[in-house]
């Protein structure tokens, strides 16, 4: 059965805003803040120390220091393990751990170019925290 308007019927109907396209709008704004709202955040957790006073500390020469270089050009090493420049990661953290494994109670010095990427620093104390080591020195310059 088809059910016709009437010539009132239609004029009412015509009045009537169409809410079609602001019920898009909010369903594409709905849609957008769901989700951003739900990204993940990465981050490693480094406890501070709370300063005492304006003191800078020399690093020991009896330490572990482990140099993080910034990659300016392929052959240059990114990595110093104890004076020994090394190209990647793997053959650095095989000399660390023989420098560890031989003198368990020395510190360990981190030194850095401001141009490295934080990664290396990453690695380098995700991989102590792995050797049990609870604590490294970042040596910065005055």
């Amino acid at each position: 059965m088809i059910d016709s308007l009437s010539p009132q019927d239609q004029e009412m109907d015509s009045l009537a805003p169409d809410l079609t396209p602001m019920l898009d709008v909010l369903f594409i704004l709905l849609v957008f803040l769901i989700l951003t709202a739900n990204s993940v955040n990465f981050s490693l957790e480094i406890a501070l120390p709370k300063p005492q006073e304006s003191v800078v500390q020399q690093a020991s020469q009896q330490a572990i220091t482990i140099t993080l270089h910034a990659p300016s050009r392929p052959e240059n090493a990114v990595w110093e393990v104890a004076g020994t420049p090394y190209h990647n990661w793997g053959d650095a953290r095989a000399s660390l751990q023989t420098l560890l494994r031989s003198a368990p109670e020395q510190q360990v010095v981190i030194a850095g170019d401001k141009a490295a990427p934080i990664e290396n620093l990453v690695q380098v104390l995700s991989y102590l925290e792995k050797q049990g080591r609870s604590a490294a020195e970042i040596l910065l310059e005055p």
